[in-house]
């Protein structure tokens, strides 16, 4: 799930995700939900993250802004209205809040979804049953065993497919703003 870093009221940089298809960027705050009238986006007056995906594609992120808002991505002004993101993008709102665009995502144990075609674990290269808890590497996207029986996930410091991901499921985010922009 894509987010975005926003100050805290402390100062502090915090993670507010981007949830659903459709949110709205409020100054300040991050995204939030977006209501579209008959889903017209013409009629949305603030500027839009939406997130664009289809069966085995990656996702995409597309940022949407009136001519009415000023937003700039990466110091850029935005003169078309459109631009699809790419991870640490640099937002500034029209109230000047720097803000990130991220697609980094955490490790979360859930059920494997299943697929067309068996998922083999780069692990212990057994089938993945749909149904089953595992969990999807954040970087390389490959499913990974994580049960009583395979234990798969957990099982080294670092994701079965060699990508580098640590695989505490408590890591955090490796990226926040400041470091190497």
């Amino acid at each position: 799930m894509a987010h975005l870093w926003t100050r805290s009221d402390t100062g502090e940089w915090e993670a507010v995700p981007a949830d659903g298809d459709l949110s709205r960027l409020v100054p300040g705050l991050g995204p939030a939900p977006a209501d579209v009238p008959d889903g017209d986006l013409r009629s949305v007056e603030t500027s839009v993250l939406l997130r664009l995906s289809g069966p085995g594609a990656r996702e995409a992120w597309v940022l949407l802004t009136p001519p009415t808002v000023h937003l700039r991505v990466n110091g850029a002004p935005l003169h078309s209205g459109i631009r699809v993101l790419s991870d640490r993008d640099s937002l500034q709102l029209t109230d000047g809040s720097p803000t990130y665009f991220s697609t980094e995502r955490l490790a979360v144990l859930e059920p494997f979804p299943g697929s067309p075609e068996p998922v083999y674990c780069p692990r212990c290269r057994t089938e993945i049953e749909p149904g089953s808890m595992a969990v999807s590497c954040p970087s390389c996207r490959t499913w990974h065993h994580q049960n009583e029986e395979f234990g798969c996930w957990l099982y080294a410091e670092t994701c079965g497919a060699m990508c580098g991901q640590p695989t505490a499921l408590d890591c955090g985010f490796r990226w926040h703003p400041g470091e190497d922009l």
